[in-house]
């Protein structure tokens, strides 16, 4: 017998009287145990690494959900207009435009004029014309989402505005003070034909420029004459008049123009069709950007430390060819040294995700604070560790744990065990 052999005999001996009872996780929980400094190095590489793919995953998911959020609810629309201002959009075509795809809600604007029955309109000049005794009321579904209110050059003083649950009147401050009027009044108006619809004021709202209007101005196109009413109050007056405006509101701002063709197909050019996401690509950029870069953090953390796993796995590995080979030749599968290797770092990274959840757990709110306090989204430094977080992480540790121990034990898994013991012997 060689003098090689007669060095491995005490190695067979020992794996001979207890290797092949034991299983590939035994085997490995034993090497952990005993290499100490290899088994702290690896913990904290994976503990590093465990660290920042968590706090990056945070920050992507966290900013990607916000981006879902805002494309719901910024309020992205097609804005369709009659270019004489007539109430020249059919309900026939509002109905279409209801059912195309994505189309959150729709906000119909009507206008007319019609008598004030029991109130008085403000008059700058005396004139017998029936319009410098009228007021113009405007019909909204919502009339804080569009036309003057929306664009901040109305505010409302006093009440709420109106919506799909609030029905109701809004006038101008001016025509309240000096018809006495508040909120819970009721006004009536008549139509040119003679129909009758009455409503309660729920709203007094305020321009600034109404003492600097011409005297000469009608009383129905004044500011102080400007009655804004529910659509179920102005079709009592103007059954199936049609709507000089209509605002078609979407759910995904990034199908507009699949939109805005399907729209155009609806109408004839009569009607203008704009678009309006301004404030969704507003908001948009800076969560783009923190995505674009949280992003590209992410895969530069998990090359790196597929690459420095995979460097300390291959030094260490070497070291153990002559026991993987005493191990094959005693008759372990090639499969079941695999499963042990993958065991020992997978021990290792699930101790690291621990100490890594803890740490985040700890200090999360800091780094959030840290990238998100000088951007227009500082609610997101409310973030907390979610169990979508974790699941992210034990995907991503896992798959590297797999391709640096792979890349490792590869070589040696391949090498012929004789040969390996020829070469030692030799």
């Amino acid at each position: 017998m060689t003098i090689a052999m007669l060095f491995m005999q005490p190695m067979f001996s020992f794996i001979g009287k207890w290797g092949k009872n034991m299983t590939f996780y035994e085997r490995a929980f034993r090497y952990v145990q005993r290499k100490k400094k290899k088994t702290i190095l690896l913990f904290l590489c994976f503990l590093l690494v465990s660290t920042l793919v968590l706090c990056a995953t945070m920050i992507l998911q966290t900013a990607q959900a916000t981006s879902d959020s805002i494309r719901e609810k910024t309020g992205s629309k097609i804005i369709l207009e009659n270019r004489q201002g007539q109430n020249a959009i059919s309900t026939d075509t509002v109905s279409k435009l209801t059912n195309l795809s994505n189309v959150t809600k729709l906000n119909r604007v009507a206008a007319n004029t019609a008598l004030p029955v029991n109130f008085s309109p403000i008059i700058g000049k005396d004139d017998e014309d029936v319009l410098n005794h009228s007021v113009t009321l405007q019909a909204y579904d919502d009339s804080s989402a569009d036309g003057l209110f929306a664009q901040e050059k109305y505010r409302l003083l006093e009440g709420t505005h109106i919506s799909g649950h609030q029905n109701g009147i809004i006038v101008n401050s001016y025509l309240a003070n000096t018809n006495g009027l508040s909120l819970g009044d009721t006004l009536t108006f008549k139509a040119g034909t003679g129909e009758i619809a009455s409503g309660e004021i729920i709203g007094i709202f305020f321009s600034g420029m109404e003492s600097k209007q011409d005297d000469a101005v009608m009383a129905a196109y004044r500011i102080e004459n400007q009655v804004y009413v529910n659509h179920e109050l102005y079709e009592k007056m103007f059954p199936g008049n049609g709507y000089s405006s209509v605002s078609v509101y979407t759910s995904d701002p990034g199908s507009l123009s699949v939109l805005y063709e399907q729209a155009s197909a609806l109408v004839d050019n009569t009607i203008t069709i704009s678009t309006s996401d301004s404030l969704y690509q507003q908001m948009q950029a800076p969560l783009k950007q923190v995505i674009r870069i949280t992003t590209l953090m992410l895969i530069l953390i998990i090359i790196t430390a597929v690459i420095v796993i995979s460097l300390l796995l291959c030094m260490w590995m070497r070291t153990r060819t002559k026991e993987m080979a005493v191990l094959i030749s005693l008759g372990f599968s090639k499969w079941n040294l695999f499963l042990q290797a993958i065991t020992e770092s997978l021990f290792l990274f699930v101790v690291s995700v621990i100490g890594a959840t803890a740490t985040n757990y700890l200090f999360s709110k800091s780094i959030m604070n840290i990238i998100f306090a000088s951007t227009d989204y500082a609610s997101l430094s409310q973030t907390h560790l979610t169990l979508q977080h974790f699941l992210t992480l034990l995907f991503v540790g896992g798959l590297i744990v797999l391709i640096t121990v792979g890349i490792s034990i590869y070589p040696t898994l391949r090498a012929n065990p004789r040969d390996t013991l020829s070469r030692m012997e030799g």
